[in-house]
């Protein structure tokens, strides 16, 4: 090693560990899965489309976000906001989650089975269903609720949500997903104008910048 040329042992090994010391500082990697959405105020950054960013109603307050391998499959990012009463018990929340297949994984995002709905100029799938039992533990809805675990959130049960996925032209292999969820007192399948009501709600708290 060059560092043992005309110094001592002692000194060698010193400024052999200033040199591993500086280039833990300078070279360790950043976390791969850290999110990349910024979040300002009730601001999400999105850059997804033509849809750069989406305000959120002011009513919701900012409960965290957070990235992670979803199933083996799927790199997956989710941000939420929520509003809840004193005791953390939340009454509604918005969940934005940003998904791509990783390069691995075989097929493409399919949505085809819901119905199409036009907000902001661009078209959605909706999906509208009620929650009446805990997330499965390895699906994405658990990832959420770890969230709002982890900043003393109780998500409501039972709750009516309503699915809303945007999947960019191209090889459809993103997506973004925005789940609208309200707390309800009936646990019996959604009626016909409790799906148009939702769907309504969710809309009037979304607001989408090119």
């Amino acid at each position: 090693m060059a560092l043992r040329v005309a110094i001592g042992i002692v000194a060698g090994m010193v400024a052999v560990g200033q040199v591993w010391a500086a280039s833990e500082q300078t070279s360790r990697p950043a976390d791969p899965l850290a999110p990349s959405h910024a979040v300002k105020g009730n601001t999400l950054q999105v850059d997804v489309g033509t849809i750069k960013t989406v305000d959120v109603s002011r009513s919701f307050r900012y409960a965290g976000g957070h990235r992670f391998i979803l199933k083996g499959v799927a790199d997956a990012e989710q941000h939420a906001f929520a509003e809840a009463d004193p005791t953390g018990q939340i009454q509604r929340f918005l969940w934005f989650q940003f998904e791509s297949l990783l390069p691995a994984a075989t097929g493409v995002y399919d949505y085809s089975k819901d119905a199409a709905v036009t907000i902001g100029g661009r078209e959605w799938r909706s999906n509208v269903r009620r929650y009446t039992t805990p997330p499965e533990p390895d699906g994405d809805q658990a990832q959420l609720y770890a969230l709002f675990a982890r900043r003393n959130l109780r998500p409501p049960l039972p709750a009516l949500r309503v699915r809303l996925v945007h999947v960019p032209p191209g090889d459809r292999r993103a997506e973004l997903m925005i789940i609208y969820t309200e707390a309800t007192e009936s646990a019996a399948a959604p009626t016909a104008a409790e799906i148009a009501g939702i769907i309504a709600r969710a809309q009037a708290d979304l607001r989408f910048h090119p």
